[in-house]
C-alpha cells in the first residue's frame, strides 16, 4: 500500500493528524494578497547578504519544501483520461467504487446552454482527477485528504493537456489555502470546509509541471507560477443536482471511463 493510500485509509478511521502550517489567518486583505501565491520580492528570488541567490518559490514555503525534487511516483491513483457518462449509476460496478444514490456527493458543472454534468465523489475519491471536454477542455479534481474540489480549464500555456496524479503530497501555507477557499477557487463537500492538510499534486502531460490542486497553481516546472482558469462548479448531492438539472449526465467509473494508464 502506498503512503497516499495509507493516509486515505487512516482518514477513513478518523486518525489522521494534520501537520502544522506556516502563516495565520488575518484580515481578508491579507488573504487576497496571499492568494496570488507570490512573495515579497515579486520574482520568487531574493539575494542574500553574501551575494548568494536564495529561492523563495511558492513550493519552498510549503511542506515538504523539497517537493520539486521529488519525482513522479508509481502511484496506484490514476486519473481518468476519457470519461464516459450515463443517466444512472451502472449496477455492474463494484469496489472500490461505491454506488451513487440521491444522497451521494457530487461535483456539478453546468453550462450556459443548460447542459450539466455531475462527477461523483465515489469516483473522484478513487481517481482524484477526471479529464473531460465539456464547454472546452475541462479538469475536475478532488483531494480526499483535504476534502477539496477544484474545477478549471484543462489548458496550460493556452493549449489543452492531460492532467494526472504525481503520487506526491504537498501542504501549502495555510493562509494561501484559506484565501483559495475564500475566493471560491476550491470548494469542500463538508460544512467545515477544506481541511488544511497534505494536498494532491497534479502534473500536466505537456510540460511536466507540478500543480497544487488546492491553489490551482503550478509550484514546480516550466509553468511555475501560472494559474489555471477556474470554472464555475458546485458541490452538491446527486439528488439535489438532478433536481435542478433533470437531464444531467453522470460520470461513470472504469471500465466505462478509461484511465490515463490502462
Amino acid at each position: 500500500m502506498t503512503r497516499r493510500r495509507q493516509l486515505l485509509a487512516a482518514l477513513g478511521t478518523g486518525v489522521v493528524a494534520t501537520a502544522g502550517c506556516r502563516g495565520a489567518l488575518t484580515r481578508s486583505g491579507d488573504l487576497a494578497d496571499a492568494a496570488g501565491g507570490g512573495n515579497a520580492t515579486g520574482s520568487g528570488d531574493a539575494t542574500a547578504t553574501d551575494g548568494e541567490v536564495v529561492d523563495y518559490s511558492l513550493a519552498a514555503t510549503g511542506r515538504p519544501a523539497d517537493v520539486c525534487e521529488r519525482p513522479i511516483g508509481d502511484s496506484d491513483i490514476v486519473a481518468i483520461e476519457r470519461p464516459a457518462f450515463g443517466a444512472e449509476w451502472p449496477e455492474d460496478v463494484g469496489p472500490p467504487y461505491r454506488p451513487v444514490t440521491d444522497d451521494s456527493a457530487v461535483v456539478g458543472v453546468a453550462l450556459p446552454d443548460g447542459r450539466a454534468r455531475a462527477y461523483p465523489l465515489s469516483i473522484l475519491a478513487v481517481n482524484e482527477i477526471a479529464n473531460d471536454d465539456f464547454g472546452g477542455p475541462l479538469l475536475v479534481s478532488y483531494c480526499p485528504l483535504c476534502r477539496s474540489g477544484f474545477v478549471a480549464d484543462r489548458t496550460v500555456a493556452g493549449e489543452p493537456t492531460v492532467f494526472d496524479v504525481t503520487g506526491v503530497l504537498w501542504q501549502p501555507p495555510r493562509i494561501w489555502a484559506a484565501a483559495s477557499e475564500e475566493d471560491g477557487r476550491v470548494k469542500s463537500d463538508r460544512e467545515e470546509g477544506v481541511s488544511p492538510t497534505a494536498n494532491l499534486v497534479m502534473y500536466d502531460r505537456a510540460t511536466g509541471s507540478y500543480w497544487s490542486q488546492l491553489l490551482g497553481q503550478a509550484i514546480c516546472g516550466p509553468r511555475r507560477g501560472d494559474r489555471l482558469r477556474v470554472r464555475a462548479f458546485e458541490t452538491s448531492t446527486w439528488g439535489a443536482w438532478r433536481g435542478e438539472h433533470p437531464d444531467s449526465d453522470l460520470l461513470l467509473p472504469p471500465p466505462y471511463s478509461t484511465l490515463t494508464r490502462p
